[in-house]
């Protein structure tokens, strides 16, 4: 059996596949996974910190004309890790939306210190930045293999080493401590797995990570020789 259709009739179904089409992809536009940036809620201006790469951070923002907190978030442990935050699995916390006026954002960072933008001015139905001076430093540990690592406390001081800032523990995950950018601080460790007490410079800038290791690991001649001892 043999079915023909009119050209009136191949028109119709022209159309009904055009909007089948239309159909599925408006659907596929409001049920996607929302990577794009939200709507501004109406009123309301955006409020965007911008810190170098870090995707959380302990903060709030005070109405200047007020001088009332009007936000608060504090999702960050001190030396916490950085898996996830860094790698953009989880979500930021540094975008905000709020009534249009002057502002100003409060950091605090992981060592009796805190930095502090202000005069940021939201504009309704704009994105204004905010740039807080941050960044940050890493400390890594080497022992030898088989040996279990204890944690080992540390201070963070000012470069002359005359004011203790914060206070940090060594670990076998990689820790990142967000501390005011464009210092040069000192990092003592007492006692320290290598025998001695461990005195480290550590100069920090915005946008960027410091990596600094003490190697407790036992050199390569002395374990040659250890094991010509060995009967």
């Amino acid at each position: 059996m043999q079915i023909r259709i009119s050209g009136h009739g191949s028109l119709v179904i022209r159309a009904g596949i055009m909007a089948t089409c239309l159909l599925m992809a408006a659907c596929a536009t409001t049920t996607g996974s929302g990577q794009g940036p939200r709507p501004i809620p109406e009123g309301q201006g955006r409020l965007i910190i911008e810190a170098g790469g870090i995707r959380q951070l302990n903060y709030y923002i005070v109405d200047q004309d007020t001088d009332e907190e009007i936000f608060s978030d504090h999702p960050r442990t001190a030396g916490s890790s950085p898996i996830g935050y860094e790698s953009g699995s989880r979500s930021t916390n540094l975008v905000q939306d709020l009534p249009p006026g002057l502002y100003t954002v409060v950091v605090l960072t992981d060592i009796e210190d805190f930095v502090r933008v202000r005069d940021v001015e939201v504009v309704m139905g704009e994105e204004r930045y905010a740039t807080p001076q941050v960044g940050r430093f890493m400390l890594r540990l080497f022992t030898d293999p088989g040996i279990v690592q204890i944690p080992t406390p540390f201070l963070i001081t000012d470069y002359n080493m005359r004011t203790v800032l914060g206070r940090g523990m060594t670990s076998t995950e990689v820790r990142h401590f967000i501390v005011p950018a464009g210092r040069t601080y000192k990092v003592r460790m007492e006692n320290s797995p290598t025998g001695r007490d461990e005195i480290l410079e550590v100069e920090v800038r915005f946008g960027g990570i410091t990596q600094i290791e003490i190697d407790a690991r036992t050199p390569a001649g002395e374990q040659q020789g250890g094991d010509d001892a060995s009967p």
